[in-house]
């Protein structure tokens, strides 16, 4: 979540949600490839996930055996 960023124009719209993206990573922890599998009804909010998952790139490698494929709840919500 360190990689999380809310979009300024979302926060200033009063936007918030929950984004449920699907990525997939490489044997090393590599992002190969990331979308967005439920928006949350805000184009700012489901880019700022897919940004957040390449940033976060590289991750802990999986252990040997261990699904490639994750996907993830990411809420972003106003405080």
């Amino acid at each position: 979540m360190r990689y999380k960023r809310y979009p300024a124009g979302a926060r200033a719209r009063g936007e918030a949600g929950v984004v449920t993206v699907m990525f997939r990573l490489d044997p090393a922890g590599q992002v190969v490839s990331v979308r967005v599998i439920g928006s949350s009804g805000h184009a700012d909010l489901d880019a700022a996930v897919v940004a957040m998952v390449r940033r976060a790139s590289p991750m802990p490698a999986p252990p040997p055996g261990a699904e490639l494929a994750l996907t993830a709840p990411i809420r972003f919500t106003l405080n």
